[in-house]
């Protein structure tokens, strides 16, 4: 990529604090994220089944939300929603460094983290809608960049999160994932002089019987890429912490994934795709039923660093590549598509509560890990249905 095409991202409107937010809002997610069922088992004694509730509340409040945002997004782009958003994650990680009790955590989770979903679908539709306007390589390129921001968050969150964790324990790590949450806040509020572009009503895609039943394999099999890494995640850490490492390893793993993320990211930047590819998809669910099986086989520590590379390859091409496919279904519904993407995040969380609880419960842990690879075969091979024109 020419450093003219690098600086063409950079002059359409909104992108530059739009990645900026991104940044921080993820650091905050990724900050407060790796540590949450920790939080929910260690401190606040939740059994698993109460960490499923614990799990599952956001992603029931926050599927509701992001439908009913990204549909007013294409009506009629708005900025409230987004700061909302973006105040009740400051509010949500703020509330979780001093709360103990299980019935508090559980009322945050279902109010102010439920609003908090909303604001990854938001800026994303916000950014498409005025690099729609830029050209088809610039979309690809932005969309991409976007993404990988995101995986950077995530490659200096979880350390930062073993730093706050080492240094002031819970209590810490809540209290800089809200701070990294307010400062998305302003970026945003400074930003907001901008007008939010609409989507171009020319080649707005109505929905449809037929949309729904075309949209439907990609749906389920992005929904079942969002539980297996949601799960696989809860599942990881609790192993590493009760058997196998420390807590400081749980961030070591999360920041070594995603900075290879990022990598992988970046190639979609340099060699942007012209559409999405569905054997591409199939082979990134290929990618993460081997690092499932990766601790089933040899189950070490370092069996689930090494389990670190396929795990990055894919969750980086799921992740790029998956959205995009989304939104070539619904071309001119950037609001509706990011909602529906954004959806697919909430309901794997929303399963994976309801999956770690269950079977850790019955079968233990290190179970989780089979079920997640039996899922991303039932991923990848949903996408090879036919689809109707």
């Amino acid at each position: 990529m020419s450093i003219r095409q690098s600086l063409a991202l950079f002059r359409v409107p909104l992108f530059t604090p739009a990645i900026v937010a991104i940044l921080l809002a993820t650091l905050a997610e990724a900050v407060a994220g790796s540590y949450m069922a920790l939080l929910a088992v260690e401190k606040i004694g939740m059994s698993p089944l109460e960490l499923s509730a614990f799990l599952t509340l956001s992603a029931i409040s926050g599927i509701a939300v992001t439908t009913l945002f990204g549909q007013m997004h294409d009506k009629r782009p708005m900025l409230w929603p987004l700061l909302l958003s973006l105040a009740a994650k400051t509010l949500g990680y703020g509330l979780c460094a001093v709360l103990t009790e299980t019935w508090m955590l559980l009322a945050v989770a279902f109010v102010l983290f439920g609003l908090s979903n909303a604001w990854f679908a938001l800026l994303f539709a916000m950014a498409k809608n005025y690099l729609d306007r830029a050209g088809a390589d610039t979309v690809s390129r932005g969309m991409a960049s976007l993404r990988m921001t995101s995986s950077l968050g995530w490659a200096i969150g979880p350390a930062l999160g073993a730093a706050l964790v080492a240094g002031w324990s819970f209590g810490g790590v809540y209290l800089g994932a809200s701070l990294l949450a307010a400062l998305a806040l302003v970026v945003v509020v400074v930003a907001s002089r901008l007008k939010v572009a609409p989507a171009n009503l020319g080649e707005r895609q109505k929905i449809t019987l037929d949309v729904v039943k075309a949209a439907a394999p990609a749906v389920i099999a992005m929904t079942a890429f969002h539980t297996v890494m949601f799960m696989g995640s809860n599942a990881m850490s609790i192993v590493v912490v009760q058997e196998l490492g420390s807590e400081t390893d749980v961030g070591l793993l999360f920041s070594l994934c995603a900075a290879l993320e990022v990598l992988v990211m970046g190639l979609f930047v340099v060699r942007p795709m012209h559409r999405a590819s569905v054997p591409l998809l199939a082979l990134g669910f290929a990618l993460f039923a081997l690092y499932f099986v990766m601790p089933l086989v040899w189950p070490t520590l370092l069996s689930l660093y090494l389990g670190q590379i396929p795990r990055a390859a894919a969750i980086g091409i799921l992740s790029v590549v998956g959205m995009a496919y989304i939104q070539e279904l619904l071309p001119g519904r950037a609001g509706v598509a990011s909602a529906l993407f954004g959806n697919t995040m909430s309901a794997g969380f929303l399963l994976s509560g309801l999956g770690t609880g269950l079977f850790a419960q019955a079968f233990g842990y290190w179970a989780i890990f089979g079920v997640c690879g039996v899922l991303c075969v039932i991923g990848g091979t949903v996408l090879f249905k036919p689809r109707s024109r």
